[in-house]
């Protein structure tokens, strides 16, 4: 199992410094958080979030603006993902639903009602990985289920991954090549065949999973990098930080968190951001475009009502206000 574990090395190289251009607020104070953004290019760039009682913030940039994704059934959207045809949205009631390139046409399925499922993500060839849990229960309520084109299918999970209440987030450089964190600093493995478990540094649940990077926090926040090679990790996590909740990783790293904080990798180390905090709201998940620029969204997420999106913009891309 754990000799293709690191298919995904991240390089203790070619960091970037911190971005040096004003913030944008883009969006704030809509009336349900921002909880996920993915993109292809600074102009076709998906935002979901919570249900504020008239269904799930999601829209996309087309262009010069912002569309709102029809389709989105009542409850909160925890996560969007895609390639170049199709998008794919998943969250609360075990609803995943998957459109085409610009989000419509939506299937939808329900996997299991009691189920929230908090990633989603696909290797780009119509399969699909959904991970989750019940919120509700103290353990053994994780859950991954897999789409094989066709047809969804709980997956078996090894028993310290099983006895969690819950999975975050999944992501994969290929089929062969996925991975999963969650709850009680669970790390996991998927090498095409089956899920193993990969030794982890921390206890503090964790949230998202990036090319080489996991985070997450309670108290203080956690960053874990891929050793280059091997089955293990090191631990980044920068003193002082507030819980980390999303992270971008690859070539050059980027995390956000709570009270708006952001950070970059530079020379090997992570760096708070120089700048004014773009928003004094928990930032939730992060998107770095192709150009470079940097998408965060966010909102009060740290407990119920997730409400006052935010969505912030650095780069040098001129973008349309966002108005819920």
């Amino acid at each position: 199992m754990l000799l293709s574990l690191f298919a995904c090395d991240t390089p203790d190289t070619g960091d970037t410094a911190a971005d040096t251009t004003p913030w944008q607020d883009v969006a704030e104070n809509l009336p349900g958080a921002l909880l996920s953004v993915w993109g292809r290019a600074a102009d076709d760039v998906f935002v979901v979030g919570a249900d504020p009682g008239d269904g799930p913030m999601a829209f996309h940039r087309v262009g010069a603006g912002w569309v709102a994704v029809d389709g989105l059934t009542a409850g909160d959207v925890w996560w969007v993902s895609g390639d170049a045809d199709r998008v794919w949205f998943a969250g609360a009631g075990g609803r995943v639903f998957r459109g085409d390139a610009e989000g419509a046409d939506l299937e939808a399925w329900v996997l299991d009602p009691d189920v929230t499922f908090f990633g989603v993500w696909g290797p780009g060839d119509g399969t699909a990985w959904a991970v989750g849990g019940d919120p509700s229960a103290p353990s053994d309520a994780a859950a991954a289920w897999h789409f094989d084109g066709g047809t969804w299918a709980e997956v078996a999970l090894p028993e310290d991954a099983a006895a969690k209440f819950a999975l975050y987030k999944v992501w994969g450089s290929a089929a062969d090549d996925v991975w999963a964190v969650g709850a009680g600093g669970i790390i996991l493995h998927h090498d095409g065949a089956a899920w193993g478990s990969v030794p982890s540094l921390t206890t503090v649940p964790l949230f998202t999973f990036h090319e080489g990077y996991a985070v997450g926090g309670v108290a203080t926040g956690a960053i874990l990098r891929a050793n280059d090679g091997g089955g293990s990790f090191t631990e980044e996590s920068p003193p002082y930080a507030l819980p980390i909740t999303g992270v971008h990783g690859g070539d050059a790293p980027v995390a956000v968190g709570a009270q708006g904080s952001v950070w970059f990798r530079t020379d090997g180390a992570w760096v708070a951001d120089p700048r004014e905090r773009p928003t004094y709201q928990d930032l939730h998940s992060v998107w770095r475009d192709p150009d470079g620029g940097v998408w965060a969204v966010g909102g009060h997420v740290s407990s119920a009502p997730l409400i006052q999106g935010a969505l912030v913009y650095s780069g040098d891309a001129i973008v349309p206000a966002l108005e819920g």
